[in-house]
């Protein structure tokens, strides 16, 4: 760009390569020290790298974009513009009745040049479109998460009930600028709902082994294991993260299963010396690439000693506090546990505060990067009598322990090889959102279901995961039943990237 750049030449450039998902074409519109301002917002980026880094994840979360300028006035160095812009959502399924889910809405921008640079660039749309009205209502029949007035105040607009509890799953975010933070900066869950069956006492780590299939034989004090629990014909009940803060305690961080009373009506046989029940621990996850900038200088233990899979009893914003390297982003990230949701919102409000530096957006779980990277949940797992061996864990169980729950199952399962199997699937086309489990089938008729469905960002098409047919292969065809189709899917390896 030259000095002989205008006003309104500068809002064509930029609506046209905006129109053609071009951001090449407007990065040198804008100077180094520019501002993008969007009022109605209460945004504002500073300078061309974050403007243009905000602009990418905006082109890519959208498709079939058009621009209308209607009216363009130039005063002097000034320009005011207004226009509609008509895009299709990417990411985002598509309504229950077909319509594809859109962005359409009128705008005013006004644009600044100096020395031939957009020096300024303010913009005005209508947030209707963009933000649901209202949050969805709850009840108080079923509990909150103690971080729920957090969670408010960035934005939540959707839950689901998640072991009897609240769960934010959806805020004035797109999903395109979600997978951004996660990947490129740094999100903070709120997953109170996330709740620890605590076994206390001298057989703590005996009756953990017992109700898991992993060999605890061992396990250390700081460490921690991912691991199944099977009900005794070998189908999952849930796959919890086991942490063992200290002697005597290990906590089965767990998905959304009732594995506290489970635990409970197996300790009552009296053979392990332990009392088990649910603390008042509510953990927060902070994942993504700068989560350890952000927890570093709020935490009295040293961060960096805190290898994978391990974790350490400190105090966490003055809060004492077990700190984990674990969590569901299938990337860097921790997840805090207070030992009591007693000042939750003061480490909540720290976490945040500590956040800001790094951009730090508020998410609920990130769907699109765990099916990516293969990473299953109870979720997965519910409504299926899957066993570990289809759910491709079968790493985690080791028959050769001794006994435990589901053994003789699982025994029974691994001699005969398992009737079905975990896969990948690329699916060809958009997919609407999945609110229950799709069926598929190939030419032979050998059926199957897809558990998980996604728009993933990093490979830019459908993909799933789902389980069938042990005997199908990857490569196969099959054909996809969803409620505005039947698609055609390959079966492929996971994980996909």
């Amino acid at each position: 760009m030259t000095s002989a750049l205008t006003p309104r030449r500068a809002i064509e450039i930029y609506c046209e390569a905006f129109a053609r998902r071009d951001a090449g074409a407007m990065e040198p519109l804008f100077a180094e020290n520019a501002v993008f301002d969007l009022p109605l917002h209460d945004a504002r980026l500073h300078g061309r790298a974050q403007i243009m880094r905000e602009t990418r994840t905006a082109i890519r979360g959208l498709k079939n974009i058009e621009v209308v300028l209607d009216h363009v006035t130039e005063q002097g160095s000034t320009a005011f513009a207004e226009g509609y812009f008509c895009a299709e959502n990417v990411g985002i399924p598509p309504h229950v009745d077909g319509r594809p889910s859109r962005l359409d809405f009128k705008f005013v921008a006004v644009a600044v040049v100096e020395n031939g640079k957009v020096a300024r660039w303010t913009e005005y749309f209508d947030t209707k479109p963009l933000k649901p009205l209202e949050r969805t209502r709850i009840y108080p029949i079923t509990r909150r998460s103690p971080y729920w007035q957090g969670t408010e105040e960035a934005g939540v607009s959707e839950f689901m009930i998640y072991n009897h509890v609240y769960f934010p799953l959806v805020y004035h975010h797109s999903p395109a600028e979600e997978y951004a933070a996660l990947t490129e900066r740094v999100t903070l869950w709120d997953v109170g709902c996330e709740r620890q069956t605590e076994i206390a006492g001298p057989d703590a780590v005996a009756f953990a082994s017992h109700l898991t299939t992993r060999d605890l034989a061992k396990l250390k004090p700081g460490d921690c294991r991912y691991t199944i629990a099977c009900d005794p014909d070998g189908q999952i009940i849930c796959d919890p993260v086991l942490l063992h803060p200290r002697k005597d305690l290990v906590w089965l961080s767990h998905g959304d299963a009732d594995l506290t009373l489970w635990a409970r009506g197996i300790a009552l046989d009296g053979r392990f010396k332990v009392e088990v029940r649910e603390p008042d621990v509510a953990p927060l996850q902070i994942q993504g690439p700068h989560a350890a900038e952000v927890l570093r200088p709020l935490t009295e233990a040293p961060l960096d000693r805190i290898g994978f899979y391990k974790c350490v009893t400190t105090r966490v914003a003055g809060i004492e506090a077990v700190v984990s390297r674990t969590g569901w982003s299938g990337g860097p990230g921790y997840e805090v546990f207070p030992l009591s949701s007693r000042g939750a919102m003061d480490l909540w409000n720290a976490l945040r505060e500590a956040g800001r530096p790094y951009e730090m957006m508020v998410v609920g779980p990130i769907v699109d990067r765990a099916v990516e990277k293969g990473v299953t949940d109870t979720a997965y797992h519910s409504n299926s009598g899957m066993n570990p061996y289809e759910a491709g864990h079968g790493r985690l169980v080791d028959l050769d322990k001794g006994e435990f729950v589901g053994r003789a199952a699982l025994a029974r399962i691994a001699a005969e090889g398992p009737k079905r199997k975990t896969v990948g699937l690329f699916i060809e086309g958009e997919l609407p959102r999945l609110e229950w489990y799709w069926p598929l089938e190939d030419e032979h008729g050998r059926p199957g279901e897809v558990r998980w469905a996604v728009h993933s960002w990093a490979l830019d098409r459908s993909i799933g995961i789902a389980l069938v047919d042990a005997s199908l292969e990857v490569g196969d065809s099959v054909r996809v039943h969803h409620p505005l189709g039947s698609p055609r899917a390959t079966v492929t390896t996971l994980p996909f990237v």
